[in-house]
């Protein structure tokens, strides 16, 4: 069975009280209130943390970061009428807003551009933002700057924004339910199922991304393929992908990992703005040291034995969705 890990992203949400025992009605709740209560100590509660680069690899905060979008968080307080701008980018780029309630329901994704209602079952909701980011190029962060700025959200007339109060759950049963939720998880071939809308998605699913993959975007914003295969990292490998289906605005994307799935090289993706595809649509992607594979275009660094290979698409066809896109095992290149 091929592993399966992703990120858990800083997110988080609003009330409860102290030292509550967490179950299982309320572990998600509890895990976004924990996690979230980062961003809040950062930078308060109605505002935004804007990371303005790619994840440092030393302060990585979680497996299976990416380093194909640049994240903005931020903790709100959104009564009926409250709304969110993105702007326009020059070149169409790729900029999400998540609108993710504090019970960890999903039920809104936004893209840019436009002025977008929010509607929330909660007082307080999670607006994560992802805007994408050349890797290649560091003057690429301006852009970014620029586009993150540019985010607003307003309040009806006359509101007072109320403030995020942090939540301390009781540690110990969190722990005992995340571990529970986690050997679940890993038996999942993929997270389709487990974000998304109130009502959509069953919430013995949703506990088991926030126990390993807390912030992940809906099938239909946003698919993971995560894979394992367990090779050498002295080898050269390819394989051949065909190109997945995207809707307009959307991307894909590789990212390397090491075998304890966290970040290990600056050049550890690769996105398909940077690919080189072959004549008849498809691409090639190498994976392995440099002395091993030479000048090869779509090369990947592999960071030691049993490196584990991320794919990410952004705004996915029906195809990807429902699994009828699929990727290759690497091959050994002699």
């Amino acid at each position: 069975m091929r592993k399966i890990l992703l990120c858990t992203t800083l997110l988080g949400a609003t009330t409860a009280h102290a030292g509550m025992q967490v179950t299982p009605e309320n572990y998600a709740r509890a895990e976004v209130d924990e996690s979230y209560k980062n961003i809040v100590k950062d930078v308060g509660s109605n505002a935004f943390r804007h990371d303005r680069a790619l994840m440092p690899l030393d302060k990585q905060p979680a497996v299976t970061m990416n380093r194909d979008t640049v994240y903005s968080f931020g903790v709100f307080y959104v009564p009926e009428g409250t709304t969110i701008t993105l702007p326009k980018s020059a070149d169409n780029r790729y900029q999400s807003a998540m609108i993710m309630q504090n019970d960890d329901f999903t039920d809104q994704v936004f893209y840019a551009p436009g002025t977008f209602e929010i509607k929330s079952k909660t007082e307080f909701a999670a607006v994560v933002m992802r805007t994408q980011i050349n890797p290649n190029d560091p003057a690429d962060t301006q852009n970014v700057k620029t586009l993150q700025d540019g985010i607003k959200v307003n309040w009806p007339e006359g509101t007072v924004p109320k403030e995020y109060k942090i939540v301390d759950w009781d540690e110990a049963s969190r722990m005992t339910l995340r571990s529970e939720y986690q050997k679940e998880a890993a038996k999942l071939t993929n997270f389709n199922d487990t974000s998304g809308a109130r009502g959509v998605i069953k919430p013995e699913m949703l506990r088991l991304s926030a126990s390993v993959a807390l912030g992940l975007l809906p099938a239909k914003d946003a698919v993971y393929l995560y894979r394992d295969y367990g090779l050498s990292g002295d080898k050269c490998y390819k394989a051949t992908y065909a190109k997945p289906e995207f809707l307009e605005g959307g991307f894909f994307s590789f990212t390397m990992y090491g075998a304890d799935k966290y970040l290990k090289s600056e050049n550890s993706n690769l996105n398909n703005r940077a690919i080189h595809f072959n004549e008849d649509g498809t691409f090639t992607v190498h994976y392995g040291p440099k002395e091993k594979c030479g000048e090869v275009a779509n090369w990947l660094p592999t960071p030691g034995d049993n490196w584990y290979l991320g794919m990410r698409i952004y705004r996915p066809g029906e195809s990807v969705i429902s699994g009828k896109y699929t990727i290759p095992e690497p091959t050994a290149v002699n």
